[in-house]
């Protein structure tokens, strides 16, 4: 067997929809370190374009996406390493991909924290609020205004901040206010993006681990829970980030009651889950940027439970599960 159909072999019964894209996304990536492979990445101005690499540092799946954890997730199934009828699945749940040039155009190079946390801003100063909900593989983001009606509808995503900046682009007014107030910000995917940094993205000792190239030197590393967060800490690390977010990612993991890493966890597997739980039970999850992304949980309207993350609503839903006892008692947190 090739180094494909041996992920896929090894991975056989033990993909569930109910991880969503996230987690379904780290537990191949889990699978290909295993086995002595990894995934790269870089900031283009549209977006991030991404490969896998087998053992050997051949490249077996090549693809693209909004940021980093979609762009690997599509190179994994352009690689071959699903099953058919998951790998439909999964494309019909990557639907932001089709949007990257109209988010790009808001920010670009794969950012899309600034736009994201200017959204909430916008729309919470409004009256208004953003919802999540799981839908398919995915999750898909909902503006609401303060009469309630939707505003706008993202496409199915790979989680809630990818979500989110997917639907700013159908929310015309919304998107060129965000537009018009980061185009004279500091863009980190540019600066790397211009010189010619690469993202690489393996496991190493249950956590993702993330190094951060530039012209074949590392020049940071970070190891933490998800794709995501390792790459935003590891570019702290490499003195690229700007100093606020630099400094509340740095503190985060502190404070973090989950500690998944030492667990073995994964932060998209086990919100997946928990969202698709709250929903079950007639919950509803809204979200939010304070200093950190806050993700609020409803029950008949009132607030059950609150926590905040880091670069998306799965990690604040995760806190407030681990923190809130009323949330505690609505629903079982951890899935065994």
């Amino acid at each position: 067997m090739n180094f494909t159909e041996r992920v896929r072999k090894n991975l056989e019964g033990k993909l569930r929809i109910e991880d969503g894209n996230c987690g379904t996304t780290h537990k191949v990536l889990r699978e290909i370190s295993l086995l002595g492979g990894k995934a790269v990445t870089w900031e283009k101005p549209d977006g991030v374009g991404s490969r896998i690499l087998d053992d050997k540092g051949n490249t077996v799946g090549e693809g693209e996406g909004i940021t980093w954890p979609p762009a690997i997730l599509f190179a994994m199934v352009e690689g071959g390493f699903f099953p058919p009828e998951i790998e439909s699945g999964l494309l019909k749940s990557l639907q932001c991909i089709i949007d990257m040039e109209k988010v790009a155009d808001i920010y670009g190079y794969g950012r899309v924290v600034t736009p994201v946390a200017a959204a909430y801003n916008e729309i919470w100063k409004n009256g208004g609020r953003v919802a999540i909900r799981r839908n398919s593989w995915g999750v898909e983001v909902v503006f609401i205004d303060k009469e309630d009606n939707e505003m706008a509808v993202g496409p199915i995503s790979y989680c809630p901040t990818c979500g989110t900046a997917a639907t700013i682009p159908r929310a015309p007014e919304l998107a060129l206010r965000i537009k018009e107030e980061l185009k004279d910000k500091r863009n980190t995917g540019k600066d790397k993006y211009e010189r010619g940094m690469e993202n690489w993205f393996f496991f190493k000792n249950e956590r993702v681990c993330c190094e951060i190239t530039e012209k074949g030197k590392m020049i940071g590393r970070a190891t933490r829970c998800c794709i995501a967060y390792a790459g935003v800490v590891a570019e702290v690390h490499a003195g690229i980030a700007g100093p606020k977010w630099g400094a509340l990612f740095k503190e985060y993991c502190r404070v973090c009651p989950m500690k998944l890493c030492r667990k073995g966890k994964n932060t998209g597997e086990e919100a997946n889950n928990l969202l698709t739980a709250l929903e079950k039970k007639e919950m509803t999850t809204d979200v939010k940027m304070n200093n950190h992304i806050t993700a609020m949980v409803k029950k008949d309207g009132e607030l059950v439970g609150k926590g905040i993350g880091t670069v998306c609503a799965f990690s604040s839903l995760l806190y407030a599960a681990a923190q809130c006892i009323q949330l505690r008692s609505e629903i079982e947190v951890v899935r065994e």
